[in-house]
């Protein structure tokens, strides 16, 4: 008997099992498919690389202690964590990245390293809706400043979400800024705004009447429009800002106006929990409702709860989700916006194993290449090559494989010409203006 026959066809089978299925409520993002998440991600990467902001990752689970310190406050919000149990400890899904991030710092020490820290940070997040089983997904971004920095370098951050949201054609977004003051401003102020809605705790709702024996100011983050025009008439935090919160929100301001970055400020915004110091939103419409894109602000008192470390620490945390939807609703016509310098286009077995060292010799160079070493024609190609607005396409058949030639066509016009293999690189570079 002869040796069987090898075969190399995929098994395509079907399963007796059932067909996986994506998560309701968790989505995932491909760029490929998406221009409009690929123009969404470009930039972010850009602008991070613009404003020297390094990028950080931190991991899916996080130990369900890090929650407990986060929601000591609000444990009632513990319920919507997506927990499992480990070998080692209790562990959560990360339902949002800034305390992944402070933690990551605070443990390994950067401040140790450098004296002061630009990341920029982004990823998928989970959650349980309260009160029901479903679930929720988000892609999280942001930007947060460690160690010592002063009022530029914060404006710096805030232009960086700024000319983001700019970026992608937002012009209608809107930032609302304010300054809440440090820990004592905000016990001094609390008490003066608690003893003021205490004459009016019947027009107030049940969570709003929770927080006056807990954190009173959080009482401006209720949607309830009874518990809205009562604080209204609230007395107003920058009149309880000690010297020092009062210097520094004047300096962030005349920083911002500087930038040339418009804001509107808006004394009753207040941050999340552990927010201190300045405190700013940013807005936009959404089919018709008002949506938060993100805030930001001092997390020196979210650093303390979650690592007990004193640290210094400023910066804003956004979801990209929203963002897309934002763009979506607009109906944006979206180009690649990873636009390749040179198409190549090999037509043959030999001229596609040639093609490969092209590949490289053009990418070493950094020129962007988009290359096919499937089989296809050389119509379908260069048409595929206009539609996507590369300027140079390089031809290679058998021939021009052989000779150690390329064909060097300008895909607008069409014209082309052939060059040897030695002189294509700088060809190339020359078409390109570089």
């Amino acid at each position: 008997m002869g040796r069987p026959r090898k075969n190399n066809s995929l098994d395509i089978s079907v399963s007796s099992g059932k067909k996986a299925k994506g998560l309701e409520g968790l989505g995932g993002i491909i760029a490929e498919t998406d221009p409009l998440w690929d123009l969404i991600l470009t930039r972010l990467a850009r602008i991070s690389r613009v404003y020297g902001f390094k990028p950080v990752e931190t991991p899916l689970l996080e130990e369900h202690q890090l929650y407990q310190n986060v929601y000591r406050t609000a444990p009632q919000k513990l319920e919507r964590l997506l927990t499992l149990d480990t070998p080692v400890k209790p562990a959560v899904v990360r339902e949002s990245l800034l305390p992944s991030v402070l933690r990551v710092y605070s443990e390994n020490k950067v401040y140790e390293q450098k004296p002061m820290s630009k990341w920029q940070f982004q990823g998928f997040t989970a959650r349980a809706e309260m009160g029901t089983k479903a679930l929720v997904g988000d892609y999280n971004f942001g930007f947060e400043i460690f160690g010592t920095f002063n009022h530029l370098s914060e404006a710096q951050t805030i232009g960086a979400v700024w000319q983001l949201v700019l970026s992608l054609g937002l012009s209608e977004a809107v930032i609302e800024i304010n300054n809440i003051g440090n820990a004592e401003c905000q016990r001094v102020y609390g008490e003066s705004l608690a003893d003021f809605l205490s004459a009016r705790k019947y027009d107030l709702c049940d969570s709003c009447n929770e927080h006056l024996v807990g954190r009173p100011i959080n009482v401006f983050r209720c949607r309830n429009l009874g518990c809205q025009a009562v604080v209204s008439e609230a007395p107003t935090i920058l009149d309880f800002l000690d010297e020092i919160s009062h210097k520094q929100f004047t300096n962030i301001l005349e920083a911002l106006d500087e930038l040339g970055i418009p804001y509107q400020l808006n004394p009753s915004y207040v941050g999340p929990e552990y927010h201190s110091k300045t405190n700013f939103v940013i807005k936009h419409k959404l089919k018709g409702q008002t949506v938060v894109l993100g805030e930001g602000g001092y997390h020196d008192d979210l650093m303390d709860a979650v690592c007990h470390k004193n640290f210094c620490c400023f910066g804003f945390s956004g979801s990209l989700s929203v963002l897309y939807e934002i763009l979506k609703s607009q109906g944006l016509e979206v180009e690649d916006a990873r636009r390749n310098d040179v198409f190549l286009v090999p037509l043959g077995e030999l001229a596609a194993k040639r093609a490969l060292r092209l590949f490289k010799d053009l990418t070493n160079e950094k020129i962007s290449v988009y290359d096919h070493f499937g089989e296809g024609g050389v119509k379908n190609q260069l048409k595929q090559a206009q539609d996507t607005k590369t300027p140079v396409a390089l031809i290679m058949g058998q021939k021009e494989a052989m000779d150690e030639m390329v064909i060097l066509r300008d895909v607008k016009s069409g014209m082309q010409e052939i060059i040897s293999y030695d002189k294509i690189i700088e060809e190339v570079k020359k078409r390109l203006g570089r």
